[in-house]
């Protein structure tokens, strides 16, 4: 008879702590996780777990097979830095200048790793398959598709994502179904004028004056577009121009962003945001061309079932109180990318702790954990997984 993933998780904490250590101690941007990646693969292996890697891109699957054919389940961790430095100070500290786990992905690989562990030395447990996806990039934006492109995620049928939770104290955990992240995408505006000297502006078309329209023409998007009960955010972060104080800038570039949890409205900005640039433009004697990229699609907890599953995990790991509600957010994750071809549930595991000191924000340089939450969420992970292919295989 198995014993309690709780108990299993908590004999991994020690391992998983000082490999959390150790990918926090060096940390690697998205796409350059090369030593990252050999890390995995070499734990992976050391564990008896055959690892595919894939050619021109950093990360890495393992495959645990079970007792008999069955289901797949993936178990997905995302491996890159930020380009953050951070504070003094920390024994395990980052040793790469400039470059930080600020965000967590350390604490994912090193669970995921625990869960693995688990998994392996008890795969005569269950029917079917794990996979286990450490992906690179997933700060860039929609990189995880390379690794659909690849064909990992052909024969899965469903996937599990989470993600470390500062705000919230160690103990708790959050899977609720939903919209539970925005969108990510990114447009460019270029305003085209005719220069002249400042001291004759009437000789020439502005284009900072037709750009600073523009923006504020963008504001009607979610005031007046966009319905009033759906979250809409379009932000003009950049706007680069002009060359003199007293010559008129003859051409301006606009860089923003969109978030928003309605996929169909997602889908209608470009033409909303080319019309807006455009014929506001035109009305300064400018023209403007506008480029549109589609980040990661809103993730959304759309399968109940999935959404069940995961709740009981965190209940049979962390304890029945563990589960908290948590806000939807317009920060992203390309989690969302791999929901679009195959079901999936995403949660967050708390991991701050305020009577420590430890409760400061992600993307933070004094971002930072309360290491004991990490054997929850290794047990969550393992735990998922087999109940999911108990559950498949009944």
């Amino acid at each position: 008879m198995m014993r309690p993933i709780s108990e299993l998780a908590g004999e991994q904490e020690d391992y998983v702590i000082r490999m959390r250590r150790q990918f926090h101690a060096h940390p690697e941007l998205g796409e350059r996780e090369v030593e990252t990646t050999r890390t995995i693969v070499r734990e992976l292996e050391s564990m008896g777990i055959p690892v595919l890697t894939f050619e021109g891109i950093t990360g890495c699957v393992g495959v645990i097979e079970g007792s008999a054919p069955g289901a797949t389940v993936m178990l997905r961790a995302d491996i890159d830095a930020l380009p953050i430095q951070e504070v003094e100070g920390r024994t395990y500290g980052s040793t790469c200048p400039g470059v930080m786990h600020a965000c967590g992905h350390d604490c994912h690989t090193a669970m995921l790793l625990g869960a693995a562990r688990i998994l392996k030395e008890h795969n005569d447990e269950f029917h079917g398959r794990v996979k286990l996806l450490f992906q690179m990039a997933e700060e860039i934006g929609r990189r995880s598709e390379e690794y659909v492109r690849r064909g990992a995620l052909d024969d899965v049928d469903a996937i599990f994502g989470m993600h470390v939770w500062p705000e919230a104290q160690i103990g708790t955990v959050n899977f609720e179904g939903g919209a539970r992240m925005a969108c990510s995408d990114r447009f460019t505006i270029r305003v085209k004028g005719v220069s002249s000297h400042g001291s004759a502006p009437h000789l020439g078309h502005d284009a900072i004056l037709a750009a600073a329209a523009v923006v504020m023409a963008l504001q009607t998007l979610p005031s007046r577009s966009n319905n009033p009960l759906d979250s809409l955010v379009v932000t003009v972060g950049m706007m680069n121009g002009g060359t003199k104080q007293n010559i008129i800038a003859d051409q301006v570039e606009l860089v923003g962003t969109v978030r928003t949890f309605h996929k169909a409205f997602h889908e209608s900005m470009p033409e909303r945001i080319r019309k807006i640039a455009a014929q506001v433009a035109e009305g300064y004697g400018c023209t403007a061309e506008s480029d549109y990229y589609f980040g990661p699609d809103p993730l959304i907890n759309e399968n109940a079932d999935l959404v069940r599953l995961a709740q009981g995990a965190a209940r049979k790991v962390v304890g029945e109180g563990c589960l908290v509600h948590r806000n939807k957010a317009t920060g992203a994750e390309d989690f969302s990318v791999y929901m679009e071809r195959i079901p999936g549930v995403y949660g967050y595991l708390g991991v701050g702790n305020r009577e420590k000191g430890i409760d400061c924000i992600a993307h933070h340089p004094a971002f930072d954990v309360d290491e004991s939450a990490l054997q929850y969420g290794t047990g969550i992970y393992a735990q998922f997984a087999l109940d999911y292919l108990r559950e498949k295989s009944e």
